[in-house]
């Protein structure tokens, strides 16, 4: 007994024009691209933190830093990674460069007056500043030796042949507690700006 075989009608012309033309209008919107996950997939993705939105789609990506090993170690407090974060985004605020299509850096300062772009740089600047200056200026060549080629090229630096080249240090635990102390003091200079700004409040 012979089956049926199923009668497939060839589809709208101008149908498959409204498809096609949809499908383009969605390659160009930034917000639907999202992130090839087969490259997360390979050995070199394996310290690369993802986020992915309802849809499933991977939207962000961030590759883990020597400041997420330390805290995963609970060789660094909470408080001293989320300040490096916070002299991160500044630097990141700092040299950006306004270009077309989706802006994908920090956004750090969002205020209600619509300022400039240099406006929002220059704060910045003097944000990270403060910060180092406070910081000390051992702890301040640590981590701009780090935050910098990560924030500004995108590629992060060796950590310990940056530690060996600021203070001179090369014994392995002398480097990890020289990047520690660097971290507790950012953590302790934005604590002080912080209370500074509250009591002039």
């Amino acid at each position: 007994m012979s089956r049926k075989r199923k009668i497939v009608r060839p589809s709208d012309p101008m149908e498959i024009a409204r498809r096609r033309a949809a499908e383009r209008d969605r390659e160009k919107d930034p917000s639907t691209w999202g992130l090839e996950a087969r490259d997360l997939s390979f050995a070199a993705g394996d310290d690369v933190e993802t986020k992915v939105d309802a849809a499933g789609r991977l939207v962000r990506a961030r590759r883990q830093d020597v400041f997420d090993m330390l805290q995963a170690r609970g060789r660094l407090s909470i408080e001293s990674v989320e300040a490096v974060r916070r002299l991160q985004g500044d630097i990141a605020c700092l040299h950006r460069t306004a270009t077309g299509g989706g802006d994908f850096t920090p956004r750090v300062d969002r205020s209600i007056t619509p300022d400039s772009f240099s406006d929002a740089r220059q704060r910045a600047g003097v944000r990270i500043d403060a910060a180092l200056s406070l910081a000390g200026d051992l702890s301040a060549r640590v981590l701009a030796a780090l935050c910098e080629p990560d924030m500004v090229l995108g590629r992060s630096a060796d950590w310990r042949e940056a530690v060996a080249r600021q203070t001179g240090e090369t014994l392995p635990d002398a480097q990890g507690a020289v990047l520690r102390m660097a971290c507790e003091n950012l953590a302790g200079a934005y604590r002080r700006l912080d209370r500074t700004r509250r009591d002039a409040a």
